[in-house]
């Protein structure tokens, strides 16, 4: 079992920690850790973000710290800093890259860590859409996947955000062996707003 030394050894203070991520198998071991974290959260060694979410508080001026839902969304389903599993969609991703400045109420997110076609969830009271990525996200495509998403968000009436889009293109020199991997886990459409805006062309 987990002791609070260990814990701290394995985490930084305000960085979620999923039990998900520490449990195995074994129900006995899964419910012993469930109740002694509950314990330590209860002693205010912890603290419980929410169900199955706990993080190492430090003090503040103003009391024990947060957890910003914003880390542990990107730690669940985006990335953990050395590999990528899951990227932006719709708003949230277009905002990101600057093309759009609405800023979405709910972020959609496509990630290796769902199971489930489609499914809506609440980090810490933000809506999530979650959506079982298209092709497995890894560290050599992610990029990838990000510009065909954004390609699928983008209007093709807005002729900036195109321009835009394309310029980001031509800066990263796809590979087309890479695309053709990765475009036969999406619709035609997007193949076809490839072909149709040109940007077929600005593969290598």
């Amino acid at each position: 079992m987990l002791t609070l030394t260990q814990i701290k050894s394995k985490f930084k203070p305000n960085t979620p920690i999923f039990l998900s991520d520490l449990e195995n198998k074994n129900k006995i071991f899964s419910d012993m850790l469930r109740k002694s974290f509950s314990r330590m959260a209860k002693t205010g060694e912890l603290k419980r973000f929410q169900k199955g979410i706990y993080y190492i508080p430090e003090k503040t001026i103003f009391g024990k710290s947060s957890l910003n839902p914003a880390d542990v969304i990107r730690r669940k389903y985006l990335s953990d800093d050395k590999n990528q599993y899951g990227v932006l969609t719709g708003l949230a991703l277009l905002n990101k890259w600057g093309l759009t400045t609405q800023v979405p109420n709910v972020i959609k997110i496509s990630t290796n860590n769902e199971t489930n076609r489609k499914r809506q969830v609440q980090i810490g009271g933000q809506p999530v859409i979650l959506r079982r990525s298209r092709t497995p996200i890894t560290n050599e495509n992610v990029t990838l996947i990000e510009f065909l998403e954004a390609l699928s968000s983008i209007d093709f009436n807005n002729v900036e955000q195109i321009n835009n889009l394309r310029t980001y293109l031509k800066s990263q020199n796809f590979s087309r062996s890479l695309l053709d991997q990765v475009l036969i886990a999406y619709p035609k459409r997007i193949y076809q707003k490839l072909v149709e805006s040109g940007m077929i062309y600005d593969f290598a």
